[in-house]
């Protein structure tokens, strides 16, 4: 294949989705992605989850992985914890990101990294061999006072020591565009791989979208909203959007296509077949 993608998943919270997150990697490991990546819970269970599958992906297949890690709530010593055990692991790229602040406990917001920039400078600094990528916002980050606040926030973790970038999901491609243009005006120049959700379940999709802050465009909208009951047709139907929105993506320069596969196998697969 021509095309370049990353794959997302989630760690197992179980044996039994364990070994079907296996096997979903190894169907995913055919078609020879850039890399995959585990997402990370800030603090408790999924945090050692994360770190576990994510050293285990590293050992056990050929696949370059890619460690996600948020700072909110811990210390120097707790994540550098993380970041030696990677290291020893062979893993050489970090995804930094400031992760969600508690609804519980906001205060966590003022610890010793509140923002992800900072986080930044310290893996650049105490790791300088690792290649670090971090989160852009092409429709602004949900707590960002605008477009213009978002943008310097997010050169700072350029700045920082950043090496790329992946975007949060959307689904109207003339805001990834009119984002690296603004980010060119702003001499941010690294590689900014577009974040791509495939639609397969509408509750799924309109939650997710509330929690990002990302836009379902209006024919989008209506269109789910006819769909809705469904689930054969929805999911046809999200493919179809994934895959013209991906072709589209690539024909006009995007550096490559992350999916975040919510740990399911079939969309992404039909997706891939359907770009070149």
């Amino acid at each position: 294949m021509s095309k370049t993608f990353s794959l997302e998943f989630f760690p197992p919270k179980n044996a039994q989705a364990e070994a079907k997150l296996w096997d979903v990697i190894s169907k995913f490991s055919e078609y020879n992605p850039d890399f995959i990546s585990i997402t990370y819970g800030a603090g408790g269970g999924d945090r050692e989850r994360t770190v576990e599958f994510t050293c285990r992906v590293k050992q056990d297949t050929n696949l370059s992985t890619v460690a996600h890690l948020t700072c909110v709530g811990d210390n120097e010593d707790e994540l550098s914890q993380i970041l030696d055990r990677y290291q020893t692991q062979g893993i050489t790229t970090i995804l930094a990101l400031r992760g969600d602040i508690p609804k519980s406990a906001p205060e966590q917001k003022s610890g010793v990294f509140p923002y992800a920039d900072h986080f930044v400078s310290f893996i650049r600094n105490r790791y300088p061999e690792f290649k670090i990528g971090v989160a852009a916002y092409p429709e602004v980050h949900p707590q960002a006072a605008n477009r213009e606040a978002d943008l310097i926030n997010f050169k700072k973790k350029v700045d920082a020591g950043a090496d790329f970038a992946i975007t949060q999901f959307f689904f109207d491609n003339k805001d990834y565009f009119e984002f690296i243009s603004e980010c060119k005006l702003k001499d941010i120049h690294i590689p900014i791989i577009p974040g791509i959700m495939p639609i397969t379940d509408f509750k799924q999709i309109n939650k997710l979208t509330q929690l990002c802050g990302s836009q379902l465009p209006m024919w989008l909208s209506k269109r789910l909203e006819e769909l809705k009951d469904d689930p054969i047709a929805m999911q046809e139907f999200g493919i179809e959007v994934a895959a013209k929105q991906s072709q589209d993506l690539l024909d006009n320069g995007a550096p490559s296509l992350h999916f975040f596969t919510m740990n399911r196998t079939p969309a992404v697969l039909k997706i891939l077949e359907r770009i070149s």
